[in-house]
């Protein structure tokens, strides 16, 4: 069984997770169990491993590392991110990033490197790539031939006091990264129109490929996609938002337990390139901008 240990407990994500391994109703009872715990606040994640049944809650993120087989880096915004990382990375283990993996390009970019120079494989995205519409339209999307177009919508900013989650990687990883499911890589550069109301990124890739992602600021917090194709079309609301986080773990899993991952590190660094362009073409009122995401 693989044992788990969990940095961050202020995102609900650490609670989400971890029932799902060590709950005996959770589907990854008895494949995986969280053994750690650590949070900032430590009435917080004493509170949190109580109620997923973590046994060991640590004093620093440092000592989640020995004896686990996976470190997973769960707080809630991704400027803390990088330093657990690099400290988890460093030691070679197999390591999950929650979204959004990094608030910096550089950052990113820094993070794959160091993944690689001590092999340990490592992984980062959002669960909406795993949202069951979101495949189940990439599945019917593989009949259509080219994908020419492909629109995604999503909220803007978290409802969240903290202004840290009004940051434009905070939530807008969610929109991106579905886009990023349905057209795959290779975005080169990108506009961005914004308005009070939403920013709407036009994203163009080398062959022809059209990305459009519409980020609101105001409405309801829906996720929407959808595929035009040469031989067809088809779109999905993504409405199972439980099911994409068992969906993510999965995949978090058989990474740990084969070192091999269907979601590379360069899709996540791509993605973090995506948003970092959509930020500097709205404060540069809407000029082009490069997607600089090769590392």
């Amino acid at each position: 069984m693989l044992r788990v240990g969990m940095i961050g407990a202020d995102s609900s994500h650490t609670e989400l997770y971890g029932r799902l391994m060590n709950l005996p109703d959770g589907p990854f009872y008895g494949r995986a169990q969280v053994v750690k715990l650590w949070g900032a606040d430590p009435a917080e994640a004493r509170q949190k491993a109580e109620v997923c049944r973590i046994p060991e809650v640590v004093s620093d993120p440092a000592d989640v590392l020995d004896g686990v087989d996976l470190v997973s880096i769960n707080n809630r915004y991704g400027d803390d991110h990088v330093a657990p990382a690099r400290l988890a990375l460093a030691a070679g283990k197999p390591t999950f990033v929650d979204k959004p993996f990094t608030n910096s390009l550089a950052e990113a970019k820094a993070l794959a490197r160091l993944a690689a120079e001590h092999n340990a494989p490592l992984m980062s995205c959002s669960s909406l790539r795993y949202a069951a519409e979101v495949q189940t339209l990439l599945s019917e999307a593989q009949g259509w031939g080219s994908r020419n177009l492909v629109q995604t919508v999503g909220p803007a900013a978290g409802a969240f006091p903290n202004p840290r989650a009004s940051h434009p990687f905070f939530y807008g990883v969610h929109a991106v990264e579905m886009l990023h499911t349905l057209i795959g890589p290779g975005a080169a550069s990108l506009t961005t129109h914004r308005t009070q109301a939403c920013d709407v990124v036009v994203i163009d890739y080398a062959d022809g490929r059209r990305g459009v992602v519409n980020l609101l600021r105001q409405g309801p917090a829906v996720y929407h996609a959808a595929v035009y194709a040469a031989d067809g079309w088809g779109h999905a609301a993504i409405t199972d938002h439980g099911g994409y986080y068992a969906a993510t773990l999965a995949h978090i899993l058989d990474m740990a337990e084969t070192g091999q991952t269907a979601c590379p590190i360069e899709y996540a660094v791509e993605i973090i390139a995506i948003l970092d362009a959509i930020t500097r073409s709205a404060e540069q009122g809407g000029v082009r901008i490069a997607v600089e995401g090769a590392l």
